[in-house]
């Protein structure tokens, strides 16, 4: 439920949430970004405090999870939100309680999963790679030019043969992270947690620690060790390009340039375009 919240909150920013929704006869208020945090804290620290010392005690089908997992997952959705918070401590804590590894794999993590077995759901942002008509997943070209030589995340966004217009944007780069119909989308991963501990060390001005982070990111992905400024509007300045390299399509960019007032940084190249900071509440719900 924390999590879901969260997802609308990312999107409508300032203009809030409804965080009461338990009896649908008589929801609570709209309320603003900050207190909408507050609140999605609280509940994932309900449920933090539910499935301590608790067993799962239903069937499932797939896996074996546990009340053990489920808390590890909880505690990495908390440090997500204790850095929207800007509460880093707090941040560094629940990773301490979470699947966080600074040295382990780094798509280690919680996904949605989908099959072609009968009554299951296929990926629906798989798209074959090179598509020529109908729908496009494309990499923004910027991608590619702002990307470091020898950065293999430029994997993530494979070559097309042929370049697609659509609405005035042109792009010769296919957006490739899922690459099946079965393949999972990612909810949280442990590359996301090391970043989280990276940013937490930086606000914290523990610098040493937050470059061991950022060269655990770096070195995995075929660059050499940290070598720039040491100060923290630096090292903000390389956790941004990680974060945007390593997260690339799973739901970060928008939210963490906004975050660090820099959306207009963000390429807008169609002079009738606007980069908006947030979405309206539906007309329905605010009704």
């Amino acid at each position: 439920m924390a999590y879901q919240l969260l997802l609308n909150l990312n999107m409508t920013y300032t203009n809030g949430i409804r965080t009461d929704v338990k009896d649908p006869n008589n929801i609570g208020p709209v309320k603003g970004y900050q207190e909408s945090l507050t609140d999605i804290a609280a509940l994932l620290d309900q449920g933090k405090a539910e499935l301590t010392g608790s067993e799962i005690a239903f069937p499932v089908t797939i896996g074996t999870p546990t009340a053990a997992s489920l808390l590890r997952f909880n505690r990495a959705i908390a440090a997500r939100v204790a850095i929207y918070r800007q509460q880093w401590a707090a941040a560094l804590t629940a990773l301490n309680e979470s699947f966080f590894d600074l040295n382990g794999l780094l798509y280690n993590g919680y996904v949605h999963t989908f099959s072609n077995k009968s009554g299951d759901q296929l990926n629906p942002l798989f798209l074959p790679q090179n598509t020529e008509s109908g729908e496009f997943r494309l990499a923004y070209p910027t991608y590619a030019t702002d990307i470091r030589v020898n950065d293999d995340r430029l994997e993530k966004a494979t070559l097309r043969t042929n370049s697609v217009t659509q609405q005035g944007l042109t792009s010769n780069r296919d957006v490739w992270i899922h690459f099946s119909n079965e393949a999972p989308i990612y909810i949280i991963r442990n590359e996301e947690l090391i970043l989280i501990y990276a940013e937490a060390k930086i606000q914290l001005s523990q610098i040493p620690d937050a470059i061991v982070a950022l060269n655990r990111i770096r070195t995995q992905h075929n660059l050499t060790p940290y070598g720039g400024g040491i100060t923290p509007a630096a090292l903000t300045d390389e956790l941004l390009y990680n974060r945007r390299y390593s997260l690339f399509g799973e739901g970060h960019r928008w939210i963490d340039m906004r975050r660090y007032n820099r959306l207009n940084q963000l390429p807008n190249p169609r002079p009738d375009d606007k980069v908006w900071e947030k979405f309206p509440i539906p007309l329905t719900e605010q009704n």
